[in-house]
């Protein structure tokens, strides 16, 4: 669904972004997890490719996106996002972001950086405190395993991208992951989130705690939690129709808010 689209410059790099969808429907960016791509949201988009403009972006580094010279952040990535969303002038769409591109909205909002229309943080973490079991998985993970256990996805990587070089995009994204202090994860600022927020999370994920995903929902005033059992960490992929009846009924009372507003 998203094979074709234009790259647009932020910065030091070209992102590519791909449209689908109803042209004149309200816009939708769909932001992906990390050594993902755009195309992870190709089942989601099916369901609501007739309702919605959905603009994808990949990520610096990823899909066919350039990896370009700075240090890849949270901070940079979301910097990257803003200049997107300005030169296509999409500063009044929502947002749906998978793991790290959940953590992107989160970070972009609470910064007040840009404001969307909403937010939809699908297996994201807001902190990473030393003591979580997730920084041990991250620590612990090498590329060579990262290629055994998602051989499709580092494939799809290094057949579209510009400069493939996965070694150097795992070992970046790592350290991004790893990461802490200003540039890494929005922590306790995501209390200055005003836009609508719907934290979804698989009971399942094995990356984000529900403890994580209870507290995000908790730490932002208004906040909705979908918690679905027994799903996964990639429950948007997996099992895209358990979401979409919230999904929807949250977008719907959200452009309602609007309309009596």
């Amino acid at each position: 669904m998203f094979n074709e689209g234009r790259t647009v410059v932020a910065g030091d790099v070209t992102l590519f972004v791909s449209e689908a969808g109803k042209a004149d429907g309200m816009p939708i960016v769909l932001l992906h997890g990390g050594l993902g791509s755009r195309e992870d949201f190709g089942a989601l988009a099916a369901h609501m490719a007739a309702d919605y403009r959905l603009v994808a972006i990949d990520s610096r580094g990823h899909g066919r996106s350039t990896i370009g010279r700075a240090t890849m952040t949270y901070r940079q990535l979301a910097d990257d996002i803003a200049a997107v969303v300005d030169q296509l002038e999409l500063s009044d769409a929502g947002i749906i972001g998978h793991s790290d591109g959940g953590i992107l909205a989160l970070r972009l909002t609470a910064s007040g950086l840009r404001q969307p229309r909403f937010i939809v943080a699908v297996g994201a973490h807001w902190q990473l405190p030393d003591d979580d079991p997730t920084r041990e998985t991250y620590q612990g993970i090498t590329v060579e395993e990262w290629r055994g256990m998602f051989g499709a996805q580092v494939e799809r990587y290094e057949s579209e991208n510009p400069d493939p070089d996965f070694a150097r995009l795992f070992k970046a994204a790592r350290t991004m992951w790893l990461g802490s202090g200003q540039d890494a994860y929005p922590g306790e600022t995501v209390r200055a989130i005003t836009a609508p927020l719907l934290v979804v999370h698989g009971d399942n994920d094995f990356l984000v705690s529900r403890a994580q995903a209870f507290k995000l929902a908790e730490k932002v005033e208004g906040a909705r939690l979908l918690n679905l059992p027994f799903a996964s960490h990639t429950v948007l992929e997996d099992s895209p129709d358990d979401v979409l009846p919230a999904l929807s009924g949250f977008i719907t009372n959200v452009c309602n808010s609007a309309k009596a507003e």
